[in-house]
């Protein structure tokens, strides 16, 4: 079992479902690495994010995120910037995302909301624009002292 001020890090599958303004739902499939402390006799966590997904669309492209992350027990939230390649109607969109979500120790589940900063830009085709979807994963932690953790 983890004691408090142990890092978690933890590795796992990312599944995705996104409405999108300017272009098609997506679903997207991936990876996602999470490095988290947990503070002294405490619930409250926070660390650092990172996910690759490849999306189904036309054609199949890359949406990669990075950012941190933080929460009080299986509560928190991620603030991550992304960037999505282009597609055939859209073009490469970099932003800003935040999902709200609930972890167990092994399993998590959140909202995600993307906001494009490349929106309306003068390229040939629009971003995806705004995102909102599902976000689901199973995580498990890398380093044995952790089990036990609620994680994401």
């Amino acid at each position: 079992m983890g004691r408090p001020g142990d890092p978690v890090v933890s590795v796992g599958g990312l599944f995705s479902y996104t409405g999108r303004e300017n272009a098609d739902d997506a679903v997207g499939a991936g990876v996602e690495g999470s490095f988290a402390w947990y503070g002294q006799g405490s619930f409250v966590w926070i660390g650092a994010v990172a996910q690759a997904q490849l999306v189904a669309d036309r054609p199949v492209h890359e949406r990669l995120a990075l950012g941190f992350q933080g929460g009080f027990g299986p509560i928190g939230a991620e603030l991550s910037m992304y960037t999505e390649g282009s597609g055939t109607s859209n073009a490469r969109t970099y932003g800003a995302q935040i999902v709200p979500f609930i972890g167990l120790p092994i399993a998590y589940a959140g909202f995600r909301l993307a906001l494009p900063f490349n929106e309306g830009n003068g390229a040939t085709a629009p971003s995806y624009g705004t995102e909102y979807g599902l976000v689901i994963g199973l995580k498990f932690p890398i380093n044995p002292r952790a089990f036990g953790h609620s994680l994401h």
